[in-house]
């Protein structure tokens, strides 16, 4: 939605999509993606998968390279039509559908396993969405994240204004890193409980990685 003129909240802005997809190989994503794969491999225990915030399909295709998670049903949704248009050129085979996470179109316990791996901090509160996810899961849900540093001064609750003029992007954007703890009580309100937390440190943020067992 326009912001102020020409600044937009939106990940459906102009230049944004090519820009992300751009810099993905630049960023340190591969240990956590590989380590998430692993907890999925581990721990699903069957039936579809659905993925919260696919974006451009990125995290499926780290999970259909491996042939034990392959074999299961796959569905993405994303409310940025600009990123579903990219993953569904990408993966065209695979289930690629508009959702919003704050009010998922599923039956409740319709999926084996919801997976969610870059969504929590760029939104303003994560109760709703981890709620939703819940809901909709039978066995468990994994989440990836933005983890804050001890150290660090408490983020903006506000969307920071993010320019990249090499790509024409002028948008505005949630950059909230969570506590561990503030994600283990929206799950618990929400109706599950952390099985698994596993930190992998970075410079600026963590990445947590979180097994939400349903109850």
């Amino acid at each position: 939605m326009p912001v102020d003129g020409q600044q937009q909240s939106s990940w459906d802005a102009p230049g944004v999509a090519e820009w992300l997809d751009g810099d993905w190989p630049s960023l340190p994503v591969a240990p956590a993606l590989s380590a998430l794969g692993d907890l999925v491999e581990r721990h699903h225990a069957g039936g579809p998968i659905l993925e919260v915030a696919c974006g451009s399909g990125r995290t499926h295709e780290a999970l259909h390279r491996r042939h034990s998670l392959r074999v299961f049903p796959y569905v993405g949704v994303d409310s940025s039509s600009t990123m579903l248009a990219r993953a569904r050129a990408r993966y065209p085979s695979a289930d690629f559908r508009a959702g919003d996470a704050r009010f998922l179109v599923f039956e409740g316990w319709s999926f084996g396993s919801v997976l969610c791996t870059d969504l929590l901090q760029h939104v303003p509160e994560i109760e709703t969405p981890i709620a939703e996810m819940l809901r909709v899961a039978i066995d468990h849900v994994f989440l990836m994240l933005w983890l804050s540093k001890s150290w660090a001064p408490p983020s903006s609750v506000e969307p920071r204004l993010v320019t990249v003029p090499e790509h024409g992007v002028r948008a505005r954007f949630y950059e909230i890193p969570r506590t561990d703890e503030e994600v283990i009580e929206a799950c618990e309100r929400g109706g599950g409980r952390v099985l698994d937390l596993h930190v992998l440190e970075g410079e600026r943020h963590d990445i947590g990685l979180f097994r939400v067992g349903v109850r």
